[in-house]
């Protein structure tokens, strides 16, 4: 079977985690015996070719404004007139025609598909293959705000009037896909409240998949007794993501009971204000690191995120090195904790929930090598092989015979 699948971005260009999982999701069905063909865009002009482990990828130029990934912001206004091509994008939509040409694939899989336009469905359609989308993010609900539904510091429980009108197309187009695959029961549901994919009969939840090199030590017990408790935190480092509220947590603990170490990129500017808002001795920014490498030096994850994740990849990663959680009540965040058995979920309205979970850890040495057993445990729902053989299944529902 042949599967062509379509993403804004794919590997070497990384900057989330919905690339991360359809190149794991691509390779995974090379290895299953299938032909996996990636479809993303790319800066530059015109169309490369590369293979990367078994996958053929196309990087296609995007033929828009701009790119959209740039690191200087685009003038103001521009952010509208982008968009409203991006919905309209038919020389998109004949770059993968023509792929779709050369490939003749039997299943199309789409995900998120900022720079190709929800246009590209029709397509599909017209050439009567299957088809399946899976939601990893709210380019259909959401141009305003990076496509974040977060506005103000407060997350969007709704569409704005400015969004439900401009996003019309993408809302009657949703009825096209055969299958629709949400990454969380949040995304999905807000998706199907909000009408959208009201035609489609398939409707599946599909977790994203992380495995870890090697399975490493769950037992930490004993490198805890008599030291502070080490926390984590992984990631984008800005507001959304809610690293100021861990750090206000930290202020009302003892600092002799703990240390963060913060991995990941952050603006110059922004480290500096957190370091001049937060001065504690204890706080120790890594920049980026291995997963495996940070993982193994943490007691406790924590995911404070303030707007709503549509899953939470740094969980699937924390528990495949058997580290439990403390994550927030946002998007599909809860959806994979068990709460008191891989970690817990805190209320980020309320910032003692949050504090009250770390001093629980700091009290309770012997609850992390309870939920870190439990986590590693609940890894194995977020296997490659797991995840492949739900999709596999997804596929063949939708499959023409």
């Amino acid at each position: 079977m042949k599967i062509l699948l379509v993403n804004t971005l794919y590997y070497p260009n990384i900057i989330g985690g919905a690339e991360r999982s359809v190149q794991i999701l691509s390779e995974s069905l090379v290895q299953n015996g299938d032909e996996a063909v990636v479809v993303s865009t790319f800066s530059g002009v015109g169309t490369k070719l590369d293979w990367i482990n078994g996958v053929k990828v196309y990087y296609v130029g995007l033929k828009n404004l701009y790119w959209q990934f740039q690191d200087i912001p685009p003038p103001k206004g521009l952010n509208l007139l982008w968009h409203t091509f991006d919905t309209f994008n038919f020389l998109m939509v004949n770059e993968l025609e023509k792929i779709i040409d050369i490939e003749l694939p039997d299943i199309v899989h789409t995900n998120n598909l900022a720079g190709f336009s929800v246009w590209v469905w029709r397509l599909i359609k017209k050439r009567k293959l299957p088809l399946i989308h899976t939601l990893r993010d709210y380019y259909l609900l959401c141009p305003r705000s990076g496509g974040m539904m977060y506005r103000k510091g407060k997350n969007c429980h709704d569409q704005c009037q400015n969004c439900k009108l401009f996003t019309i197309p993408r809302h009657e187009l949703s009825a096209i896909p055969d299958a629709v695959v949400g990454i969380s029961h949040f995304i999905l549901n807000r998706h199907l409240t909000l009408g959208y994919f009201n035609k489609v009969a398939v409707r599946e939840v599909i977790h994203n998949a992380y495995q870890a090199p090697t399975i490493l030590p769950s037992c930490k017990v004993s490198s805890l007794q008599g030291k502070p408790l080490t926390l984590g935190y992984i990631g984008r480092i800005d507001q959304t993501k809610g690293i100021e509220l861990l750090l206000q947590a930290l202020e009302q603990i003892p600092q002799q009971d703990w240390e963060l170490k913060v991995a990941g990129k952050a603006p110059d500017s922004y480290k500096d204000t957190l370091e001049k808002r937060y001065p504690m001795p204890n706080v120790r920014y890594l920049g980026f690191i291995k997963p495996e490498e940070f993982f193994s030096n943490i007691d406790v994850l924590v995911v404070p995120s303030l707007w709503q994740e549509p899953l939470g990849r740094t969980v699937l990663e924390a528990y495949a090195h058997g580290v439990p959680v403390i994550g927030s009540n946002k998007g599909g965040i809860p959806e994979i904790i068990e709460e008191g058995r891989t970690g817990f979920v805190f209320n980020t309205e309320h910032l003692e929930t949050l504090k009250n979970h770390i001093v629980k850890f700091i009290n309770t040495p012997h609850l992390i090598e309870e939920t870190s057993i439990n986590a590693q445990v609940k890894s194995k729902e977020f296997t490659l092989d797991y995840i492949l053989d739900s999709y596999l299944k997804v596929y063949k529902s939708v499959s023409v015979s």
